[in-house]
């Protein structure tokens, strides 16, 4: 054991690990890089975090830069939870909920407990977070914060540690508590005072920043936008969710629970075309409907594959002997009766479409729900030497342009030789699409950059958001310089040197750098996490 790590087990109540076996199982996360840290902190405290925080400060003062990096699951797909420093593990102690408010719907949890243990725990009360629906169940909620703005939906506070330990607890401020809170000699006084000044001297450049009626753009620190708003009211939160550990680091939070429909009904769609079913989503945007998935056929013909045959699939083949399209529907509704007359409407829309419609008012106890599960078989083929690992994950592209942008990827999947069905939520207008490549091999390790740069600019020339559903992480901050102009990465620089001076928090996550130190950082295989659970919500 090095005696760094000898210094903090001799301080922390968690355990500090060094052994090459836990380095190894940290060195790779949901994504195609890997980085072996020098080291694993168990963390049980937030006092923990806090004392790792100050020593990596204080080794910093003296030249020597530890890493920082937090880790929940390990599900992140861009390498944002891999370090070369120190990784903090939350989920093996720092699980816990507790405490839940009825009355308010609030809950109290630190940021390793799981999406699927909250949901579980909050339907005990009728409750439960609609927005968690889309994210994995077992990804945990310190990384679904870390790494989504969408969070902040849900997020009524956030508690972070700060790069220097230091302990700083969001809130929305008013004009006047943010002239107090800048007051303070300290350095969450001293970040609140150089925010704002970088806010007021930027502020032409950051209202050029996406508003929040359209996608959230996560890349760098666009969040800035939403800092600080018209009347003069400031709040860290949205600048901190989805910043993947660069900022601060997660240490508890409080969150906004709902009633929700414990029993919503489940309808699957089969179409011959794809073409039909692009536009069947047109007229079921209308309806107001809880989830809707597609699903391009390729999936089901790799799930036919592998034995997993559905006799209503069967019915809806083409000429070509596949299935075209398939759309996932879930209806959820407190009234039972709103419940079964909007099924009846989206039975309705769904007939001028030629499309096999299955029914199931009770999603709990259905069969049905393993249709979620459909795009499994062909994000984990059976050729040992072949994987889907995601190079662009969840980016956006408007419904308007969907059927136009669909042909171009078409065209781009020829071009790079590979196939590219696409997936994803249409009402939210986020959607994946991965290659099976051979990682082993030095052409599709060149693939990995070539495909997913055409890729970037493929959405971006159909009025896309290349990182709508979370950042740009380790795997593609090498891209800022170009997607973005010189002002805007020396503003990401500062915001980034506002909260983390010295550089420790997660070095290279969200940071310019160059393409080929990326490069080295390539596996030659890839299996990815929990991933089943992965493809079942996207």
């Amino acid at each position: 054991m090095n005696k760094i790590a000898e210094y903090l087990n001799t301080h922390l109540v968690g355990e500090v690990v060094t052994n090459s076996a836990t380095r190894k199982a940290y060195a790779t996360d949901g994504s195609v890089l890997t980085l072996t840290p020098e080291m694993v902190a168990f963390v049980r405290r937030t006092n923990d975090i806090r004392k790792i925080a100050r020593f990596a400060w204080q080794l910093a003062e003296k030249g020597h830069v530890l890493g920082v990096t937090a880790r929940g699951n390990g599900n992140d797909t861009t390498g944002a939870a891999i370090g070369s420093g120190i990784i903090i593990n939350f989920p093996s102690h720092m699980n816990t909920i507790f405490e839940y408010d009825a009355k308010q719907k609030l809950v109290r949890l630190q940021p390793g407990v799981t999406v699927g243990t909250l949901q579980n725990a909050l339907n005990l009360y009728g409750t439960g977070i609609p927005r968690l629906r889309s994210a994995l169940s077992q990804a945990t909620l310190g990384g679904v914060v870390a790494n989504c703005r969408h969070a902040l939906e849900y997020i009524d506070q956030v508690e972070v540690v700060l790069a220097n330990g230091d302990i700083l607890q969001t809130q929305a401020l008013s004009k006047r508590e943010l002239t107090k809170k800048k007051g303070e000699q300290s350095f969450e006084g001293e970040i609140y005072r150089k925010l704002d000044a970088l806010i007021e001297d930027n502020e032409a450049l950051i209202s050029s920043l996406a508003s929040e009626d359209e996608p959230l753009d996560h890349f760098g620190f666009a969040a800035i936008a939403n800092v600080k708003q018209k009347n003069g009211s400031f709040d860290l939160t949205p600048l901190l969710a989805g910043s993947q550990g660069t900022l601060a680091v997660v240490s508890e939070m409080i969150l906004q629970a709902e009633y929700v429909d414990q029993a919503p009904a489940i309808v699957v769609a089969a179409f011959k075309e794809e073409a039909h079913a692009r536009d069947a989503i047109d007229a079921l945007e209308k309806l107001e409907l809880r989830d809707l998935t597609y699903l391009n056929g390729a999936y089901v013909e790799a799930a036919s594959a592998f034995g997993k045959t559905y006799e209503t699939f069967e019915t809806m083949k083409n000429d070509s002997g596949a299935v075209g399209a398939v759309l996932i529907m879930t209806i959820s509704d407190l009234s039972t009766h709103a419940k079964h007359k909007k099924l009846k409407k989206i039975q309705k829309v769904l007939k001028p479409f030629d499309a096999e419609i299955i029914v199931d008012e009770d999603e709990t106890v259905s069969d049905l729900d393993a249709m979620f599960s459909l795009a499994e078989w062909q994000l984990n083929p059976d050729d040992k030497d072949t994987a889907t690992p995601p190079l662009l994950e969840g980016f956006s592209v408007p419904l308007e342009r969907f059927e136009e942008f669909n042909s171009a990827l078409v065209a781009l999947a020829k071009k790079h030789h590979v196939d590219l069905p696409l997936y994803g939520r249409p009402l939210e207008e986020v959607w994946y699409a991965r290659p099976q490549l051979k990682l082993g091999t030095v052409g599709d390790k060149q693939k990995v950059f070539k495909l997913s740069n055409d890729l970037i600019q493929l959405v971006q020339s159909h009025a896309g958001v290349p990182f709508a559903a979370s950042g740009e992480g380790r795997l593609h901050a090498h891209q800022s310089k170009a997607l973005l102009d010189e002002q805007m990465v020396e503003l990401y620089r500062q915001v980034k040197e506002v909260f983390d001076p010295l550089g420790i928090l997660n070095p290279g996550v969200k940071q310019p750098g160059d393409v080929r130190d990326t490069v080295k950082l390539l596996r030659s295989e890839y299996v990815a996490p929990a991933a089943t659970d992965f493809v079942a919500r996207f």
